[in-house]
């Protein structure tokens, strides 16, 4: 009996050490865990909330360009008639007005929109000077409000003011719940509150480092907000009312104004708030457990797996929380960018435009595909940790992929001293087959990388292949003549999220998931990259991807020799800008979205075949259109995402008809939602065929071409 008694002791003060020390490390370890985590996702929620944020100040501000562009060329007493118009079309706009350099005000539409003490705000002053920005919130009458000054065109000493409501900003962060009660909120550049979900907050122009000179309570709040003044991006934490909180900083990108956002939440409504008091929950019944363990020579050691299972179910809850998230965040940013490519794409198809207005275009065009880039990366990335990353291969041109990656890298090189060399073997397969879009984006990743990097000097891209049975192994290089990269952070180069030396490069644009990305690309290609630097002199990346066979035949010397002498891009470049639209007159489409501006994009493209185009602003009078049978309409091009009944509901509804009419008419999803596996979502679901906003022209053609066309009546 003793020594049972002194077996069961033994077995109880062992399980009893083991577990203490256990609850102990899980406490520390899943701590540090949980901060970690923390501090990530709300540093993915700042910088996706910019992505959105800044993204809307270009628009706004686009728009804004497009109004003064309108009064330049009309006389003075011309405007006020203009504004007016111009107001029906931004209904957002609650007043426009053109204001003088003394004040005295021009011309005016809608709400009194400027007064003399306007002259004294730093941002309405710029205006004066060329440029285009956005006060900080300013009182008045009706409350504080956002003024938007903008030069007028070749007009002196006189510029565009509109009013833009106090709360506009707040309604967009609204959008963003993090936790309970977490928030996004948009800071001046002052540290004064101009977008948050307290709207008393903007109202009352509220600042934590004004209150902190008069109230030591909130002088560790303030200090946080001092380093969003600074432009700092980072985690701070403090505390308000006794409640602990976390804040992600981040500036908020290409705002000329200083502005930056905060994403906030009470450290109590975490999710992991209670985890350590459940591990010693976990310990005590373990330990209960133990002794019944001991005593009957059996272990009821089961409750930690469920546990473990328990926190699986939550993380696959969470990862696929968040691959809605993306989802959803997709479709808001490539809204937007929807219109900025669009409208600009539409713009530059104008004749008559100057060449200050072309080359206007030509950087609001190049601002949206660098935008549109940054989102892609931030998609690819969520689909990579997903697991979801996959290649789409098929048949491509070789000497086309080499042509829109020599053609989009000249570009680079007009602001910079730098030169970009081409090193093309002439024994390339004419064709290839393989994921191209893939193969353009690790190419166009080290490329920019490269140029980037590189003040002045040489770039340089050489491509060669070698053929083994039924694949081509296709191996290319960059270099460059920058920077060059400190051997203690070549390892650090293709992790995720990370930019190195960001002390000497912190003028540098980047997101750091660029190179992480291309390594991942690289793999499902079963390739491989390798990188040669030496810090001040400059870098090698080297990439080695297999590719399928396609045929014997090879680009050879002549096309070579146009690719390099960029004759090749010149005939390409000249086929894109005299690109004729058939004549569709006879033709009649419908185009339901509930963004009034995506309906003015998709109409002014689809109007350049003469087509017949009415638009529709939700899913229910598009149903009604169909059921009327008046007018009957070729084609409808239906928004996936829209309030009440969504795109995939509508198309349900009008399949479900019965009619004739109704069932084969064909009906083309339009989405910003680009998550994989979307495409065979809208297929399987009632529509014929798919097109991704931003719209390229060349595959809206494709699609007109194939759902909109009728050559019989073309005879």
């Amino acid at each position: 009996m003793l020594i049972r008694v002194r077996a069961i002791l033994v077995i109880i003060s062992t399980m009893l050490v083991i577990i203490s020390f256990s609850i102990l490390f899980s406490i520390i370890f899943v701590r540090k865990s949980i901060e970690k985590s923390q501090e990530t996702d709300l540093m993915l929620v700042a910088n996706i909330a910019d992505h959105f944020i800044s993204s809307e100040i270009d628009s706004v501000k686009m728009r804004a360009t497009v109004i003064s562009q309108a009064l330049a060329g009309h006389e003075d007493k011309e405007w006020s008639e203009i504004l007016s118009t111009q107001q029906i079309i931004y209904p957002e706009f609650s007043g426009m007005a053109v204001l003088g350099s003394a004040g005295e005000l021009v011309a005016v539409a809608g709400e009194l929109p400027a007064y003399s003490e306007l002259l004294d705000d730093p941002q309405i002053k710029q205006a004066f000077n060329g440029r285009t920005l956005i006060s900080t919130t300013i009182p008045s009458p009706q409350g504080v409000m956002f003024y938007l000054a903008a030069p007028i065109p070749e007009v002196d000493g006189r510029i565009l003011v509109i009013t833009l409501h106090g709360m506009y900003f707040t309604e967009m962060v609204s959008n963003f719940v993090i936790w309970e009660t977490g928030h996004v909120f948009i800071d001046d550049a002052e540290g004064t509150v101009i977008a948050n979900v307290r709207e008393s907050w903007v109202q009352n122009r509220h600042s934590f480092i004004n209150l902190a000179q008069t109230d030591k309570q909130y002088e560790e709040a303030a200090s946080v907000i001092q380093r969003g003044v600074n432009r700092e991006t980072g985690i701070g934490f403090f505390s308000v009312s006794g409640v602990r909180r976390i804040c992600a900083l981040s500036p908020i990108t290409g705002s000329e104004e200083g502005w930056f956002l905060g994403v906030i939440a009470p450290l109590p409504e975490s999710p992991f708030r209670n985890n350590h008091m459940e591990l010693i929950a976990v310990g005590i019944i373990s330990f209960f457990l133990s002794i019944i363990a001991a005593i009957i020579a059996s272990g009821f050691i089961k409750k930690p797996f469920e546990k473990a299972a328990e926190l699986k179910e939550i993380a696959e809850a969470n990862s696929k929380a968040k691959s809605n998230f993306i989802s959803n965040m997709s479709h808001e940013m490539r809204t937007p960018m929807n219109v900025i490519v669009g409208l600009t794409s539409l713009m530059q198809e104008e004749e008559g435009s100057s060449n200050k207005t072309k080359e206007m275009l030509k950087k609001i065009s190049t601002a949206g595909n660098t935008l549109l880039t940054l989102i892609n990366d931030v998609l690819d990335m969520s689909k990579i940790e997903a697991d979801r990353m996959k290649l789409m291969p098929e048949q491509y041109d070789v000497a086309s992929l080499l042509n829109d990656i020599i053609a989009l890298n000249m570009i680079r090189t007009e602001d910079k001293q730098v030169t970009l060399n081409l090193n093309i073997e002439k024994d390339l397969p004419v064709s290839l087959f393989g994921d191209d879009l893939r193969v353009k984006q690790i190419l166009n990743n080290l490329l920019s990388n490269a140029f980037k990097y590189t003040k002045e000097g040489n770039v340089t891209l050489g491509i060669n292949c070698r053929r083994e049975n039924d694949s081509v192994w296709v191996s290319f290089y960059v270099s460059d003549t920058g920077i060059g990269i400190h051997k203690e952070n070549m390892e650090k180069l293709f992790t995720v999220y990370n930019q190195v030396d960001t002390g000497a490069n912190r003028t540098i644009e980047g997101t750091g998931l660029g190179l992480n990305i291309t390594k991942k690309l690289i793999e499902l290609m079963d390739g491989k990259i390798s990188v040669e630097s030496e810090y001040g002199k400059g870098s090698t990346f080297r990439v080695f991807i297999r590719q399928g066979f396609v045929t014997d035949q090879i680009l050879g010397a002549e096309t070579v020799e146009n690719l390099c002498g960029l004759r090749y891009s010149d005939k390409k470049e000249q086929t894109q800008t005299n690109f004729v639209r058939t004549n569709l007159s006879y033709a009649r489409v419908l185009v339901v979205d509930d963004f009034q501006t995506n309906l003015d994009v998709a109409a002014g493209m689809l109007r350049k075949y003469k087509i017949q185009v009415d638009c529709a602003s939700s899913g229910q009078e598009a149903v009604n259109l169909i059921v009327s049978r008046t007018p009957v309409y070729d084609t409808i091009f239906m928004d996936h995402m829209m309030p009440g009944m969504d795109g995939v509901e509508t198309a349900k509804m009008i399949r479900e008809l019965g009619t004739k009419y109704a069932q084969n008419i064909p009906i083309i999803a339009l989405t910003a939602n680009a998550v994989a596996g979307s495409e065979q979502m809208f297929l399987n679901n009632g529509f014929n065929d798919f097109l991704p906003k931003p719209f390229n022209i060349m595959l809206l053609d494709s699609i007109v071409q194939r759902w909109v066309r009728d050559k019989s009546k073309e005879l």
